[in-house]
């Protein structure tokens, strides 16, 4: 099955073989996690910046260079084992400002990104959403990052069950003229890898009503607003989730965010008026939700007031709906 409806690259970019292009992910939180029901779950949304390319250029060797080199290097490995087929021969680089480990999705929109292109310029038959993940060890927890690659949007999955990938539950679209405002602390990481395991197996199981009550903030909250345009009733719904999914956190993180630095930057968004305020997944990338450009770059100027280049990166963001991107040097790749 094709995941893509690909277009030929401009001529400047002829010495590539191909291209694809991804957002970032936004996670409000996790519905739960060791559910004798059904484990993570969550909900998200993608947006288009800060941004990743991932390049392909003719090799004489699989090799990968530049940024983001050695998680190239461990995602085709991942890919060539789960396959079986040789890795083409062919150089990976990346650009763009996506960074992992800042709550941001990385590694699963560069992960899904080089499983399509090796899977693509090897003549593997490209698979499903499902398998194309498990190729890259991909969607352990939540598949919001997986669903998001493949179509963009606002996105609700129910979580993993009896060891079957999480079903998207529902699928909407921002109005185009929203914005988020991205607050991300520079130089510091959320938990990630072996820490982000070895937390998981020290937090308590998610009380069943607080599950049912993150639920029931999506489902009767969220999605009803999200359809009426309603950004204040959405917003609000947000920062109920994200406070609420936060709380159950508070043992590794020593409260509701990742660190002080979070707590102060998500009380001085709402202190602006700002009502869909949030972490995205381990943080520390903090989150605002504006009506319009206008209401995005006031907010930025007066975090800006505050915070100075070396301590924060703030970004604007547009809602992605069309996910990930894949472009051809020549027609018909």
């Amino acid at each position: 099955m094709s995941l893509f409806k690909p277009s030929p690259l401009p001529d400047y970019c002829s010495p590539l073989i191909a291209k694809i292009s991804v957002g970032a992910r936004l996670h409000f939180g996790l519905l739960a996690f060791d559910s004798d029901e059904a484990a993570f779950g969550g909900v998200g949304a993608m947006i288009d910046r800060p941004g990743l390319e991932v390049q392909a250029s003719e090799a004489d060797t699989f090799n990968a260079v530049g940024p983001l080199a050695d998680r190239i290097e461990e995602f085709a490995q991942m890919w060539q084992r789960s396959t079986a087929y040789e890795l083409p021969a062919v150089r990976l680089a990346t650009r763009g400002a996506l960074e992992d480990h800042v709550g941001l999705g990385c590694g699963t929109q560069l992960g899904l990104a080089v499983a399509t292109l090796l899977s693509k310029l090897a003549d593997f038959p490209l698979p499903d959403l499902e398998t194309l993940a498990r190729t890259v060890d991909r969607a352990k927890r939540s598949a919001i990052g997986c669903y998001g690659f493949l179509q963009g949007g606002f996105l609700f999955e129910t979580g993993h069950r009896a060891y079957h990938f999480p079903q998207l539950e529902y699928r909407g679209e921002l109005p185009a003229d929203w914005r988020f405002v991205l607050a991300i602390q520079r130089d510091v990481h959320g938990k990630h890898g072996s820490e982000e395991e070895a937390g998981f197996q020290q937090l308590e199981r998610v009380p069943q009503p607080t599950t049912s009550r993150l639920r029931e903030l999506v489902v009767q909250a969220m999605i009803p607003a999200l359809e009426a345009a309603d950004i204040e009733r959405f917003g609000e719904a947000v920062y109920q989730y994200g406070a609420l999914a936060g709380d159950c956190y508070s043992a590794l993180q020593g409260g509701r965010y990742a660190n002080p630095a979070c707590t102060e930057v998500v009380q001085r968004m709402r202190s602006f008026g700002i009502a869909g305020v949030g972490q995205s997944s381990w943080g520390p990338t903090i989150f605002g939700l504006c009506d319009n450009v206008a209401e995005a770059e006031a907010l930025s100027a007066g975090l800006r007031e505050r915070y100075s280049e070396h301590e924060m990166t703030l970004e604007i963001s547009e809602p992605n709906h069309g996910g990930a991107h894949l472009e051809w040097a020549q027609p018909g790749g």
